[in-house]
């Protein structure tokens, strides 16, 4: 159908309608009567050839068709309210928000911050976690991470580092509660793992030549950062990504007890809306967040 020609009413008829599967509460979202609802929703039906709604005595049900459309209506007009509560509010030029994974956020960057604000302080940066995928185009954030082989199609970004993995634990732990002189010896331990990454052990132990090894028992935790935390409280050995544990482990609050790294195709990515890519905190943050990247794998 020709954009020019699109039943812009009918389609915000059904939409309401089908959203509270009652044309009097859809008319009352839209300030018409019940007869005017009905006659766009009409009007709509005529137009695609198609019955939506079904009408059974005050209520209304969707019939196939009204259930294909139903949901990319309600998203499109998700996306144009926010959109246009975006243009109300104006650019933001002088905040920054990013919606990351809860372990990068907390292991990664934000240790990083205070370079950041000491060269920038007149940026201010919102830091949300969530582990779901943001769409830009109906939320306002201006980056977010993500984890694949490549940065997603209709998306920019800049890969942070690899899916590089490997065991680590407390000194105490090592010198302690379980010696570990060869991997074979993780048989005696607790290994630790976030539920996020439940192969992530069997994958290392897999590149040890250890397929069939079994640990002395298994703890998992809501994140890796949980398990990063396990392991430098003693509970037990925490496969983890590299990344995260690398300033606790040139500290020596972590030990590495072997140095073997798995690692996947995967990488890390901070990703974001060529639409998003035009404030000076954007610029600011990315030249800086660039560096940060180099720095971190010379």
């Amino acid at each position: 159908m020709n954009r020019s020609r699109l039943p812009l009413l009918g389609l915000r008829a059904f939409e309401a309608t089908a959203r509270h599967q009652s044309v009097s509460n859809a008319a009352a979202e839209l300030c018409v009567t019940p007869g005017a609802v009905s006659q766009q929703v009409k009007l709509l039906e005529e137009v695609v050839g198609v019955p939506l709604l079904r009408r059974k005595g005050r209520s209304v049900e969707l019939t196939d068709a009204g259930q294909v459309l139903r949901p990319a209506l309600t998203q499109a007009f998700q996306t144009i309210e926010l959109t246009l509560n975006a243009i109300a509010r104006g650019p933001r030029h002088d905040t920054l928000k990013l919606c990351l994974l809860p372990t990068l956020a907390e292991k990664w960057l934000v240790p990083r911050l205070s370079r950041f604000h000491g060269a920038h302080p007149e940026l201010d940066i919102q830091l949300m976690t969530s582990f779901r995928e943001i769409r830009f185009e109906a939320e306002d954030v201006d980056m977010a991470s993500f984890m694949g082989t490549d940065v997603p199609p209709g998306l920019d970004g800049l890969r942070l580092f690899d899916d590089a993995f490997q065991p680590v634990c407390s000194p105490a732990f090592l010198r302690d509660t379980c010696p570990l002189a060869t991997p074979a010896d993780l048989s005696k331990a607790t290994l630790l793992h976030s539920v996020r990454r439940m192969d992530d052990w069997q994958r290392w132990l897999d590149h040890a030549g250890l397929t069939k090894l079994k640990p002395k028992r298994r703890l998992s935790f809501e994140n890796s950062s949980l398990a990063i935390q396990g392991a430098v409280d003693g509970l037990g050995v925490a496969i983890v990504q590299r990344a995260y544990a690398v300033e606790l482990l040139k500290v020596g609050t972590l030990v590495a007890p072997f140095d073997l790294v798995a690692r996947s195709d995967n990488g890390y990515y901070l990703v974001w809306s060529t639409a998003r890519a035009a404030t000076p905190a954007f610029r600011s943050f990315l030249q800086w967040i660039q560096q940060e990247v180099r720095s971190s794998t010379t």
